[in-house]
């Protein structure tokens, strides 16, 4: 039989087997013909065991700390050190497994290696030298990370079912659904108080605007303040929305070499804000609070960060900008062309100058931003007038220069967001060209 024929005639017999006698046999027959022809899990042993933490997996270099709690690294030292020391039968029993990993022996095998891990770590601990060895391996944070493993791996069976009830991506998290997530927390306390938090860590990552897991802290808190949450075990959710908010602003201390660079900084900017209003606008945060500190101190360190990357801009046009000046006689000296990688560095920077006012007044770069920009665009016209004088005096090859100068010219002003200044430069370049 076919298997989409077999699966279809299965989902029947499943939908009437709790009133007809015979296709709940037919389901037992089906389950019974499943482990006959379904091969071990082998190698995915891994990927069906460590599935809890896969939606907290994450480069950290690449993936913000709310989705980025367990390394690849990690998560691989961690499997072998099960698989070779701590429960090495246990995995060699669930690589010969022929389940589908949706079955029940896979939540009894997790909570196995839950029990293993956290003796490891247990007996690690009580060893300086194994702690030692421990956090060379696995981290600083290598013990907090295992414990947390632990718990996610020992109440996998509770996080699916939570988890399963919440939407996969969550574009507005609205009132229907503040008030699911709540009355889950609120179960999720009852029956596996030690995972409820992390069934809001996961929700957050379906977030598309992961700040907004406040609403739903504020429902089960009953306050619309960090005086007394911060405090709780709720405290993980609001310190995991700024671990996140602190990796935006962490990684605006390069400045960008090239459009492309910029625009990915620029996202980076762009984020950073979104978390940090995000987070005020949906949560009391008082400013003499952890919370409140701690969010002032990131906005002066991504202040910083984008001051720094602004001052760069009048040194990329020294090196990016045909410049030309007029000598003492009044003649035009022509500049030369600048390389290619010092265009590519000034538009980058002169992109990020602009984009950054819509976020200026956010950030307290405003005075910075304008100044900067103004001055650059300034310039950059100054420049585009000596050079139509240029194209219009000049003849042959010396006339091609200029006017490549001036195309240069225009597309630092077009990329200011100074679209008229350029599309001006360019008509008259072409009829001084004429």
């Amino acid at each position: 039989m076919p298997a989409h024929m077999r699966d279809a005639l299965a989902a029947s017999a499943r939908a009437a087997a709790a009133t007809d006698p015979n296709s709940k046999r037919l389901v037992e027959v089906f389950q019974e013909l499943q482990t006959a022809i379904q091969e071990p899990a082998g190698d995915s042993a891994k990927a069906y065991l460590l599935a809890p933490l896969k939606p907290l997996v994450g480069d950290p270099a690449t993936t913000p700390p709310s989705r980025a709690r367990f390394s690849p690294e990690q998560t691989s030292k961690m499997w072998g050190w099960l698989g070779r020391q701590l429960a090495k039968d246990v995995v060699e029993m669930a690589k010969k497994c022929k389940q589908p990993p949706s079955e029940p022996i896979w939540y009894e095998f997790r909570g196995k290696l839950a029990d293993a891990l956290e003796d490891g770590v247990n007996k690690a601990e009580r060893v300086p030298k194994d702690m030692t060895a421990l956090a060379k391996r696995f981290g600083g944070d290598g013990g907090a990370m295992l414990r947390d493993a632990v718990i996610l791996l020992r109440n996998s069976q509770a996080i699916d079912e939570a988890m399963s009830r919440i939407p996969p991506k969550i574009f507005d998290l609205d009132e229907d659904l503040c008030t699911r997530l709540h009355k889950i927390h609120d179960g999720m306390m009852e029956t596996a108080p030690d995972a409820a938090v992390w069934v809001l860590i996961i929700t957050m990552g379906r977030l598309d605007r992961p700040w907004e897991i406040f609403r739903v802290i504020e429902r089960i808190g009953k306050r619309g303040d960090d005086l007394v949450v911060s405090k709780t075990e709720l405290a993980a959710v609001g310190d995991a929305v700024l671990a996140d908010t602190g990796y935006f602003a962490s990684r605006l201390q390069s400045p960008p070499a090239t459009l492309e660079e910029a625009k990915a900084t620029y996202e980076l900017f762009d984020q950073f804000v979104n978390f940090s209003v995000g987070m005020t606008q949906e949560f009391g945060i008082r400013k003499a609070g952890r919370w409140g500190q701690s969010l002032f101190s990131l906005r002066a360190e991504a202040s910083m960060h984008v001051e720094k990357i602004l001052a760069k801009v009048p040194l990329a046009l020294d090196s990016g900008l045909p410049e030309p000046r007029r000598g003492k006689s009044g003649r035009i000296i022509p500049a030369q062309l600048p390389p290619d990688s010092a265009i590519d560095r000034a538009e980058g920077l002169l992109y990020f100058t602009a984009k950054a006012r819509e976020h200026a007044t956010a950030a307290a770069i405003a005075s910075s931003q304008k100044r900067i920009s103004t001055e650059a665009v300034n310039r950059m016209q100054d420049a585009g007038e000596l050079l139509v004088d240029l194209v219009a005096e000049s003849e042959g090859q010396n006339r091609n220069v200029a006017r490549e100068g001036l195309e240069i010219t225009a597309r630092l002003l077009a990329i200011s967001d100074a679209d008229e200044v350029a599309a001006t430069l360019r008509r008259r370049g072409n009829a001084a060209a004429a």
